[in-house]
């Protein structure tokens, strides 16, 4: 698996970019206005995942390394010698990207630092550092009534986006808590009050959600895992990043529903939700604050159906 919660940003324009002008391009029109907050949540939202995405990663290297070195400690384990048959490059890369390091603390944290030169497979780069503290457990699977998994941002953290033309969009990564757990059958990863801001605003997001994830292997190993489906559900939503006509931040929320499945990072089926939750928008541009995707797959074509204010794209 390339990606776990990582999102296409850019997913809401996809469609429109290759329709022709003719009677579909005016179709789509009157749900341009969707289509931009389904972009505007999920950027959000995907900004507020980065420690959890990391975490997850993380485990998932850790995994592998206890099934290919079962005999070994944890903390003897060389984590950039890890590889899978048939891919030259180290396990590492492949969940972090080259560029990457991982450092196992004394206490049996580890903090993994971002050089900012490579970019991620959700399109971002990062440069800086989190912190996952593992409390001691160091498998996520081994996680049981009250310990969890916390991940940590580090001072310094920043996120970017660029274009094809050069030009580069800085968020600035300020705190807030990830927590990570076992529920048995699946993980859940909860946010509480992530703070990002985009470079030189005023204002900042509080973005808060609980989701729950389930892997095809249980014990998340990354070699069991990798191009497999994932089951993904959840909410979240608080303050954006974004400012809405008065200059203050504009309350989101985002909804995914239960049993959503993700392959390589994409989601192939299910719906979601993604809302305008304060009124500091503009409404002439924006005639409603809701939009909904619908994902669908007949095995080798995804499609994606589109629904907002009343209207519905494609019609068939």
């Amino acid at each position: 698996m390339n990606k776990i919660f990582a999102t296409i940003v850019l997913a809401a324009f996809a469609l429109s970019s290759c329709i022709k002008e003719d009677d579909s391009y005016k179709e789509l029109l009157p749900l341009r206005p969707g289509m931009n907050i389904y972009s505007m949540t999920m950027t959000q939202n995907a900004v507020a995942m980065q420690p959890a995405n990391a975490g997850i990663r993380l485990a998932m290297l850790l995994a592998e390394a206890a099934k290919q070195y079962p005999e070994t400690e944890l903390k003897d384990v060389d984590l950039t010698k890890l590889k899978i048959e048939g891919n030259s490059n180290s396990v590492m890369t492949l969940l972090f990207t080259a560029g990457t390091k991982i450092e196992r603390q004394a206490n049996g944290d580890y903090k993994i630092t971002y050089n900012g030169d490579y970019q991620q497979y959700d399109g971002f780069f990062l440069k800086g550092s989190m912190l996952v503290k593992t409390g001691g457990v160091e498998q996520l699977k081994d996680i049981n009534g009250s310990q969890t998994w916390q991940v940590e941002i580090e001072e310094g953290l920043t996120l970017s986006a660029r274009s094809d033309i050069g030009t580069s969009t800085v968020v600035n990564m300020e705190g807030g808590s990830t927590t990570l757990y076992n529920e048995g059958l699946s993980y859940t990863v909860s946010l509480s009050g992530i703070s990002a801001s985009f470079e030189n605003s005023s204002v900042s997001s509080s973005w808060t959600g609980d989701f729950s994830l389930r892997g095809a292997n249980a014990d998340l190993v990354y070699s069991e895992c990798r191009g497999k489906d994932f089951k993904v559900s959840g909410n979240a939503g608080g303050y954006s990043m974004y400012t809405g006509i008065d200059s203050s931040s504009l309350r989101m929320s985002y909804y995914l529903s239960s049993g959503s499945v993700y392959r390589s990072g994409q989601i192939i089926e299910g719906t979601q939700e993604c809302s305008f939750e304060s009124y500091n928008y503009d409404t002439s541009a924006y005639p409603s604050p809701d939009v909904k995707y619908v994902w669908s797959n007949n095995g080798s074509t995804l499609y994606q159906k589109i629904y907002y204010n009343g209207y519905v794209y494609p019609k068939n």
